[in-house]
């Protein structure tokens, strides 16, 4: 009996041990490197020393369809290229943009009468940062018009009107404008009727509604946007572009209704843009310094 217990125990020692899971596979050191080396790299702890900053970071591009990923590249700043586009920009490169935007030293018109009526205009020096849409430092367009009553000038009202010299100064578009100041300076624009509200402070202008973009162009409130200028007597389509936002004139719903203000709109802006009365110039100041 005593035989027959030790041999029964060695033998149990020795019989190979399964799971349950009915996996038989005997693995080896080869077969274990050889699946590990088609796996991913461990990702280092953040801030390991030897690790550098990266060109790139990590995206999931498909986290619904099981966690897909993709790859970004970074912008650090330097020079730019159609390439950079969908890169994601760095702190240090943002901040050397917008520490080093261009400026230029300009001027803008301020009343200095307001309870007067503004028959009084006072030049403030300035310093304008940006650029306009001509691609150069911002337009000091009140030195340069200047703040006397214009020349000539002509329009093309909202629903199709053609008046005064339209069609001599190139205006075939509904609601566009061109006011002459003489020795070839001169300026372009835009008028549009819409249901934004807005408000002129009773025609004073010192803080009128200014939009960058209108809801609809159909209504009885009046805008008028500056988008060119010229100094050598260009007409509409030859002049250099500006970059502007639209500036409340007035509600024609006052006197009629949307049509009314289709009818009168454009003639408005080129009017007060033209006129160097007392109650006009107040506008002129708003619109030349409302340029971008």
């Amino acid at each position: 009996m005593k035989r027959i217990l030790i041999g029964t125990v060695a033998l149990v020692m020795t019989l190979p041990a399964f799971g349950d899971d009915g996996d038989k596979t005997t693995t080896s050191k080869p077969y274990v490197d050889t699946q590990i080396e088609t796996t991913q790299v461990k990702i280092p702890a953040a801030g390991a020393q030897g690790v550098g900053e990266g060109t790139s970071v990590i995206t999931y591009t498909n986290t619904a369809g099981g966690g897909v990923i993709g790859e970004r590249g970074l912008y650090t700043g330097g020079s730019y290229s159609a390439g950079d586009a969908d890169k994601l920009i760095t702190a240090s490169a943002l901040n050397n943009t917008f520490t080093n935007l261009p400026t230029t030293d300009t001027t803008k018109l301020e009343c200095a009468n307001q309870s007067g009526g503004c028959t009084l205009w006072t030049i403030i020096d300035q310093t304008a940062y940006g650029v306009s849409g001509n691609g150069t430092t911002t337009i000091d367009l009140a030195s340069i018009m200047g703040m006397s009553m214009g020349n000539d000038y002509g329009y093309a009202s909202n629903n199709g009107g053609r008046f005064s010299h339209a069609i001599e100064y190139g205006l075939t578009q509904n609601g566009t404008w061109v006011v002459d100041y003489g020795n070839g300076k001169r300026i372009r624009g835009k008028s549009q009727c819409s249901t934004q509200v807005g408000d002129n402070n009773n025609r004073t202008w010192t803080n009128p509604t200014i939009s960058s973009t209108l809801p609809d162009a159909s209504g009885t409130y009046c805008y008028c946007q500056l988008d060119g200028y010229t100094t050598n007597g260009d007409n509409w389509g030859n002049m250099t572009a500006l970059s502007a936002p639209w500036v409340f004139n007035q509600d024609f719903g006052l006197f009629g209704d949307a049509f009314y203000c289709a009818t009168q709109c454009a003639s408005a802006c080129v009017n007060d843009l033209w006129s160097d009365g007392a109650n006009f110039l107040p506008f002129r100041a708003a619109v030349f310094n409302s340029v971008q």
